[in-house]
């Protein structure tokens, strides 16, 4: 009876922390889909094989679910682009722009970006949540694909790049024709063209430039 009791002792607390993991990689995925006042409590449990009564065993509050549900959509996205860390160094940004602005993420909100799925509503959310996701973006992995000498300029660049990308994507998911979103005048190809990855924008560089080198400028109209 002792040996079973500390085997359940052992096995209690890793048991309770994947629980809590797959609670909040559902809620991740929901609420990307649904928007942050789509799925409720119940819902988001019963996605996770779970009853609602078990949900103050993990978390103090829906809001505390919530922030960890979005710094986890943030990881995720991350891990899905992990393939950019392959590329050249100065092809880095490029790629991700390409990867991004793909029909794939285009159509499934639920695995992408949580900025292109929610940043309105997170803008909406309690100062807590929103701090939290602010230092969650500052610290994104994807900084140090951008272009640029030094951190500071390199964090500039992606906050202008991301915002670029997640418009483009936003507007993008608005739109209910194919043929819209997929024209080359469309905002989505316009962004793409605003991020550099075409080569009109490629043209523009001096073939004298090093990599790294300061001279680098942010997208036309982005400064």
């Amino acid at each position: 009876m002792y040996i079973i009791q500390s085997a359940n002792m052992r096995y209690e607390p890793e048991h309770k922390t994947r629980t809590r993991d797959r609670i909040v990689r559902n809620a991740a995925r929901k609420l990307r889909a649904e928007g942050l006042s789509g799925p409720d409590v119940a819902g988001i449990m019963k996605a996770s094989g779970l009853t609602v009564g078990g949900f103050y065993k993990h978390f103090r509050s829906k809001d505390e679910l919530l922030a960890e549900a979005i710094a986890q959509a943030f990881s995720d996205s991350e891990k899905l682009y992990s393939s950019v860390q392959t590329m050249p160094r100065e092809d880095r940004w490029k790629e991700l722009v390409r990867l991004y602005l793909s029909p794939d993420h285009c159509d499934h909100p639920d695995i992408g970006c949580p900025v292109a799925a929610l940043a309105p509503e997170i803008a909406r959310a309690k100062l807590s949540v929103r701090k939290r996701i602010s230092g969650v973006i500052k610290q994104h992995k994807w900084v140090e694909f951008m272009p640029g000498a030094s951190a500071a300029e390199r964090e500039r660049n992606f906050f202008i790049i991301l915002s670029a990308m997640a418009g483009a994507l936003s507007i993008a998911r608005v739109l209910t024709e194919p043929a819209d979103y997929e024209s080359p005048k469309s905002h989505h190809s316009h962004h793409r063209r605003l991020c550099g990855y075409r080569p009109r924008f490629r043209a523009q560089v001096p073939r004298t430039r090093q990599r790294g080198h300061r001279d680098w400028s942010p997208p036309d109209g982005a400064g």
